[in-house]
């Protein structure tokens, strides 16, 4: 009886400082995902080249969130945050297969507007290959609208 005991005294405690370790990592885990919300954004456009397009992510008001993507070259809008902006820029256009970002998208590209030169190149790195896959899974709808806007004009 006394070792029955004695074992479910020490589960109980390896039980209690799993929680605790499991409760710790989870702050330390939401702190480090959320280090970048306490700061003042760097910058509120940023702009590189993925794969053949120059593309800019601008947040027009500065609060750190991307409000639309855009192509460089064209001025056209292709990516919005919730809705288009009620005032479309003077010189910028909506692509005609613009559609809205998922929350995950514009969490990850509102990344950008927090590097500066001090940031690592590892962060950046971190920062466009997240942008870069997650925009490549958009590719495949926004190829079946463009063909799908294509025909139509050719059926015209």
């Amino acid at each position: 009886m006394y070792i029955g005991h004695k074992f479910l005294s020490m589960l109980s405690r390896f039980s209690s400082i799993r929680v605790v370790a499991l409760v710790t990592s989870s702050l330390f885990l939401a702190s480090c995902a959320g280090t970048y919300l306490g700061e003042r954004p760097a910058n509120n456009l940023y702009c590189a080249n993925f794969v053949l397009y120059e593309m800019c992510a601008l947040d027009s008001n500065r609060d750190g969130i991307v409000d639309y993507t855009y192509f460089q070259e064209s001025k056209e809008i292709f990516m919005y945050r919730n809705r288009l902006p009620r005032r479309i820029p003077s010189g910028f256009r909506v692509h005609r297969c613009a559609m809205p970002m998922e929350e995950d998208l514009v969490v990850t590209t509102s990344r950008v507007f927090y590097i500066d030169d001090s940031s690592s190149l590892l962060e950046k790195t971190d920062i466009r290959g997240a942008m870069m896959l997650k925009y490549m899974t958009k590719l495949p709808e926004v190829t079946a609208c463009n063909m799908r806007a294509d025909e139509a004009l050719a059926d015209d």
